[in-house]
């Protein structure tokens, strides 16, 4: 079977689609199945709170799997793809953990050190998979690519909350183990039939060999990769990019923070129907958002990032405007709506941008710095909301969360990606390290 990665557009789109999700399944269990049952069965909220919380911290932490797959892995394979094809496994194998603690519903430390567990690996695969990305898909593939792969993680999410949430009710651990098993075990068989470039090994005991791009690319030692990412990481357009990513995110800490106390709270929606209506916009965006990676990859990562950071402040400060809608029930469909694609657009066009701009050599690393940035701006949002919340009124908050958005399409107007991308050329020119002059 000769699959390869960098020879089939359609295999690429396939095979990123199925490892993302394969992302979003721990999600769907971890966050929101598991939780349901938990307070169904009278846990206590900070029960609940700790379990999420303890489950959910290898995502803070992924930082670290970058700079061990930058430095080590088995070349014959490809450079990412062994990285894929074990963190996979290893996804399978805690599943299958789950069938020897037929009781672990009722201990909620158990449960927790085995999503824990669960999420160690599958926040590898996600640091592997980026990787892998951003070494075989072509520069004009990046927004139809990422689109595919944000509607996987989220096809990952609703379908793991949906079929998880009747599994552990009817079947308990045993139940979730069987389908955690065959759901990874199905896409790790993507990971294993697939092959990065022509010439490599499927498997380590059969034929093929290291292409000599991956040679030529492999770091020699810890200070090499440290020194490359110095180099990069601090190139103007990689600074610019951190900020941009850095807003996004933080605005959305912010905005998932306040809308759920504006929605349950003060308008007194009911808390399974906020739910349910965000799980099916979500959704719904992600399937069209199949779409906006072509309007991408035509008119640019640039504009487009700009521009749906642009749309998130103008639709705040409406919502800050119009405060006396807030309780008509078409008002709130209408803004749910909205909200959800220009969400989907604007982390389509988060990814692909970070991605656009990572230098080969180190992209395991470099991209995953970025998540963490992205990841911490979303934890210091939340945060900022909860110290604003008794001073600022809600559509204040609003407000100041628009000129927040609009800062970030300044910062992104700033980036030069065509001059950062002369500068990767000038880094991997032999004999060339580059200089930190600013048009990049």
């Amino acid at each position: 079977m000769n699959l390869i990665l960098t020879e089939s557009r359609k295999l690429r789109f396939f095979t990123f689609t199925m490892l993302y999700l394969a992302q979003g399944f721990p999600f769907g269990l971890v966050n929101t199945a598991l939780p349901a049952y938990l307070a169904e069965n009278g846990a206590s909220g900070v029960a609940i709170g700790s379990f999420i919380g303890i489950a959910n911290l290898p995502w803070s932490f992924k930082l670290l799997a970058g700079p061990f797959m930058d430095r080590w892995t088995f070349l014959a394979m490809g450079r990412r793809r062994p990285w894929v094809i074990f963190a996979q496994s290893c996804m399978v194998l805690t599943g299958l953990a789950f069938l020897f603690f037929p009781g672990g519903l009722n201990n909620i430390a158990l449960l927790s050190a085995l999503c824990f567990t669960l999420n160690v690996f599958g926040a590898s695969q996600d640091v592997a998979v980026d990787g892998m990305a951003i070494d075989v898909l072509p520069v004009e593939e990046h927004g139809r690519a990422n689109a595919f792969m944000a509607f996987g993680q989220v096809a990952g999410i609703s379908i793991s909350t949906a079929v998880a949430a009747v599994v552990v009710i009817n079947f308990g651990m045993p139940g979730i183990a069987v389908l955690l098993a065959l759901a990874f075990g199905l896409i790790l068989s993507v990971a294993v039939l697939v092959r990065e470039r022509p010439g490599e090994k499927i498997l380590p005991w059969t034929p093929g060999e290291a292409t000599q791009r991956s040679i030529d690319m492999k770091p020699e030692g810890w200070k090499v990769i440290v020194v490359d990412l110095f180099k990069v990481m601090f190139l103007p357009t990689s600074v610019f990019i951190m900020a941009a990513a850095f807003i996004f995110r933080f605005a959305y800490g912010v905005w998932i923070s306040l809308v759920p106390i504006v929605v349950v709270q003060e308008i007194g929606l009911e808390s399974t129907q906020y739910s349910s209506f965000i799980s099916a916009t979500g959704f719904i965006a992600a399937m069209s958002g199949l779409a906006l990676g072509l309007v991408i990859d035509s008119k640019g990562v640039k504009f487009f990032y700009a521009l749906v950071l642009g749309l998130y402040g103008l639709l705040c400060i409406f919502i800050g405007l119009t405060q006396g809608l807030w309780s008509s029930p078409g008002y709130l469909v209408t803004v749910g709506i909205i909200q959800a694609f220009i969400y989907q657009g604007g982390f389509i066009s988060f990814i692909a941008s970070c991605m656009k701009i990572c230098w080969q050599k180190v992209s395991a690393t470099q991209f995953a710095m970025y998540m963490a940035g992205a990841n911490i701006g979303l934890s210091l949002g939340a945060g900022a909301y909860a110290a604003v919340e008794n001073v600022l009124t809600s559509s204040q908050v609003f407000l100041a969360l628009g000129l927040v958005f609009f800062a970030g399409v300044i910062v992104v107007w700033l980036a030069n990606f065509e001059g950062h991308g002369e500068r990767l050329a000038m880094l991997d020119a032999p004999g060339k390290t580059g200089d930190f002059a600013p048009h990049g």
